[in-house]
């Protein structure tokens, strides 16, 4: 009768597993696409300051990779999302810079840097 039990448990787990991992895709896939730029600020700088002169965007792909095209480059990334907590990293010339910020609602607000620190840049992207 144990050996039952166990079985049942085992299974109960594994049908768990299999249902978690569907809904993380199905929340990847609601966020993957081409985010347009916005704006570009650093923190400390007043609204007025906003740079929406050069063309930027984000391609989120649903494996977790992507692209950042700014400054006429195509940089790649890596991203996760918890919820609406977005980190990214993206490397150039083997460096690593990282980005924490949000997802919410097809607006994508990262910051490279600490978000309080005055000369940290904030890009603001939309969702196409």
């Amino acid at each position: 009768m144990k050996k039952g039990f166990k079985f049942l448990g085992v299974l109960v787990l594994v049908g768990a597993l299999f249902f978690a991992a569907g809904c993380e895709k199905k929340d990847m896939s609601r966020v993957v696409g081409t985010y347009e730029g916005q704006f570009t600020k650093f923190v400390g700088d007043p609204d007025e300051a906003k740079n929406t002169e050069d063309a930027f965007s984000i391609e989120l792909k649903e494996d977790g990779t992507g692209i950042h095209h700014r400054d006429d480059l195509d940089l790649s990334i890596t991203w996760t999302l918890d919820g609406e907590n977005f980190t990214m990293k993206e490397t150039f010339l083997k460096i690593s810079i990282d980005y924490t910020g949000t997802l919410k609602d097809g607006k994508l607000d990262i910051f490279n840097g600490d978000p309080t620190n005055d000369v940290t840049c904030e890009y603001v992207y939309q969702k196409k």
